[in-house]
């Protein structure tokens, strides 16, 4: 048991190794090049990989970013394929992550309360 989660450890590593060297040097299109990649999560059977991406770019919407990266990739795949020698190469899945943006908020809201505390002493 152990050995399969050492072996998808570094499977999900090196995917994401790949994948991020692929957005910074290969893509030409302007508006994945501030996608970083956060996260790769793989299946058991190794067939599909949850890829975990957050983004700088605020003039285009997640699900734009995300449309754009399930476009490409097939093209994320045939890298995968040519560096890394594995039977099947897993179908990815893209979320945009918005944690930061979240973060924000709370802590805009935790900053408003504190201050009407403040306030109202």
């Amino acid at each position: 048991m152990a050995n399969e989660y050492s072996t998808t450890n570094r499977l999900e590593t090196k995917i994401q190794r790949i994948i991020s060297q692929v957005i910074l040097h290969k893509i030409k299109d302007k508006r994945l090049q501030r996608i970083s990649i956060d996260e790769i999560r793989l299946s058991r059977d190794l067939s599909f990989a949850k890829i975990f991406c957050s983004t700088l770019n605020t003039d285009e919407s997640f699900e734009t970013l995300e449309k754009l990266l399930t476009k490409a990739s097939g093209f994320f795949k045939t890298e995968i394929s040519k560096s890394l020698s594995i039977k099947k190469v897993p179908n990815l899945l893209f979320i945009i992550d918005n944690h930061e943006e979240y973060a924000n908020k709370i802590n805009l809201l935790i900053d408003k309360v504190v201050e009407d505390d403040k306030n109202s002493k």
